[in-house]
């Protein structure tokens, strides 16, 4: 037997579990040196873009033109995980070569778009537009992820300190609940399956019709 929750319920443990993260979020940031740097970061990468993108879906954003570049840029996988190296990752240590606090805020901006197109292909969702299957996505998640985190310790054992744990840490709890995300989503679409359609695939329903 199975026990559907219902809506009120689902969006209470929604909830919860986002302010759950938060307190973990600065939790970890305030935890380790330059907490101002990394929890400035990890509340544009992995609070305010996912949040863009699902405020997005419910108020049907994606049917403006202004926004119709991401709709197409979700279905570019790699390109994707390559601004996500780049614009979240490596900008962050070149940019921080530039005097001043100029080459940060640079890195802000970077990262906010770079950000909005990396959680793109896993969370947008609109009429027009399929989503990839969850195998690629589930793909791309799994590249992104090990390039955050390699890149992370990488970096960590170059310089012999861990400047940037909080943003690391941040991001792979974002990333645990995303998975767990996809994970749920792609178990609701298997339980939907058109168990008829399935069968006329395997045996002929004419057949059975005249048996």
């Amino acid at each position: 037997m199975k026990y559907h929750f219902p809506l009120r319920s689902q969006k209470l443990v929604w909830i919860i579990g986002f302010a759950s993260f938060l307190i973990v979020l600065f939790t970890l940031n305030l935890l380790t040196p330059d907490s101002a740097v990394n929890l400035t970061r990890s509340l544009v990468a992995f609070g305010a873009a996912p949040l863009f993108i699902l405020y997005a879906n419910q108020n049907h954003l994606w049917f403006r033109k202004s926004f119709r570049w991401l709709v197409s840029s979700s279905h570019l996988l790699l390109s994707s995980a390559f601004i996500f190296f780049f614009g979240v990752i490596v900008s962050f240590e070149v940019l921080s070569m530039i005097p001043s606090r100029y080459g940060f805020f640079l890195h802000l901006f970077l990262l906010a778009v770079s950000s909005v197109i990396y959680w793109a292909p896993l969370l947008l969702s609109c009429p027009f537009h399929k989503s990839k299957p969850f195998m690629s996505r589930f793909a791309y998640f799994t590249l992104t992820t090990l390039l955050f985190f390699i890149y992370h310790e990488a970096a960590f054992y170059y310089y012999g300190s861990r400047p940037s744990a909080g943003f690391m840490n941040t991001g792979l709890a974002a990333m645990l609940i995303t998975l767990f995300y996809i994970i749920t989503q792609w178990s609701k679409l298997e339980s939907h399956t058109d168990r008829p359609t399935v069968k006329g695939y395997v045996h002929s329903l004419t057949e059975e019709k005249k048996s």
